[in-house]
């Protein structure tokens, strides 16, 4: 399902089963399957009920983990596999769930070397205690196969680990001159105004008793000095909410580039009237905003369509949706638009097809 949510809001996407770490504990039922042709006793059922329960802790708190710290991980499974091999049961299984957890060990030479001396230390131990073929082949090549897969899974881990520390950072910076740039603003606006209230407010007091007059026409000019002061700070506040539709692709392009999304922009601009170009500007920030978190795609584009002196704007991308719900996100885009006397059509393609149509008279002549 995708959900258009906006800015301040968020959705996250479910987590699909192949990224549930209980989906893999199917692999546990390899375990038993010596017993389907003889009957364990009652040692072999304890021990395989109390490695179990040691191991799906340990599973789980390292599932998915790319990082140096999946080594003992290795080590814990492969010993559990070690003790459980007296007993009726095929113990492999564990060798191969190391396997798994050793291609999460970073940096990915590690992963290698670490998987190289843990086939080498199971196919001794399986040598030295004289392990079936099956119970040494099956669980080395199983392993060997799950480590090449698990060693680029780490990889894109790693990947997208990165990008949202990048993201982050972006964030934090653009934040941070944000910031400054107000504080810049606001400094220039009311510094000047500010310190003239000051020595104003000085020369009235001073005045009041001795020149009444002269001290009530300091008090007006401090009022109408507040008044400016006030103004100003209103455009300011007002002008930190204004946005354009060409600055917002060009920041969409920077965003989508990051989150190795391609953007395709066809069609050209139209001179619009100031507040169609604010409205659409903010729609189309968050049709992007929505692409980079809930849609997986990798392609996005957007269309700027003149029809009978009409404007009709299109975000699509190529990325997954299920369903769409109107979230808090759809709703403003879709309030903003009728503002404009304009309509919003949605499409599944299978991607999210977003089509707004703003009538003519936001054209500016």
């Amino acid at each position: 399902m995708r959900l258009l949510k906006s800015n301040s809001g968020r959705t996250d996407k479910p987590t699909s089963m192949g990224e549930r770490p209980e989906f893999y504990l199917v692999y546990l039922a390899f375990y038993f399957f010596p017993w389907l042709f003889q009957t364990p006793n009652h040692q072999d059922m304890l021990a395989a009920l109390i490695a179990i329960a040691v191991f799906i802790p340990i599973y789980f708190h390292g599932f998915n983990k790319a990082s140096t710290k999946s080594l003992p991980h290795v080590l814990a499974i492969s010993l559990i596999g070690f003790a459980t091999s007296p007993f009726l049961g095929s113990h492999g299984v564990f060798h191969i769930y190391a396997m798994v957890q050793a291609g999460f060990i970073r940096p990915e030479r590690t992963a290698w070397i670490t998987a190289v001396i843990l086939t080498l230390v199971f196919s001794v131990f399986s040598w030295l205690t004289n392990q079936s073929w099956w119970d040494f082949i099956f669980p080395v090549f199983m392993g060997l196969v799950t480590l090449v897969g698990t060693v680029s899974a780490a990889g894109r881990i790693e990947q997208s680990a990165q990008l949202a520390r990048s993201r982050s950072l972006e964030q934090h910076l653009a934040a941070v001159s944000e910031r400054e740039r107000i504080a810049q603003d606001l400094h220039d606006l009311l510094g000047q105004t500010l310190t003239m209230v000051a020595l104003k407010s000085e020369v009235a007091t001073r005045l009041f008793d001795t020149k009444p007059q002269q001290a009530k026409q300091e008090l007006l000019e401090i009022r109408d000095a507040a008044r400016v002061a006030l103004s100003d700070v209103r455009a300011a506040v007002a002008g930190m909410n204004t946005t354009s539709l060409r600055a917002e692709l060009k920041r969409a392009e920077q965003i989508l580039s990051t989150a190795d999304i391609t953007l395709s922009i066809t069609g050209t601009i139209p001179s619009l009237s100031a507040e169609a170009d604010q409205v659409l500007g903010l729609t189309v920030r968050e049709a992007m905003t929505n692409i980079v978190r809930h849609s997986e795609a990798t392609q996005a584009n957007f269309n700027i369509i003149d029809h009978d002196g009409n404007v009709i704007v299109v975000v699509e991308d190529n990325g997954v949706s299920s369903s769409i719900t109107e979230g808090s996100g759809l709703i403003g885009l879709r309030k903003r638009i009728e503002k404009l006397g304009g309509i919003v059509r949605l499409e599944q393609t299978p991607g999210l097809k977003v089509s707004m149509h703003i009538p003519n008279s936001n054209i500016s002549q």
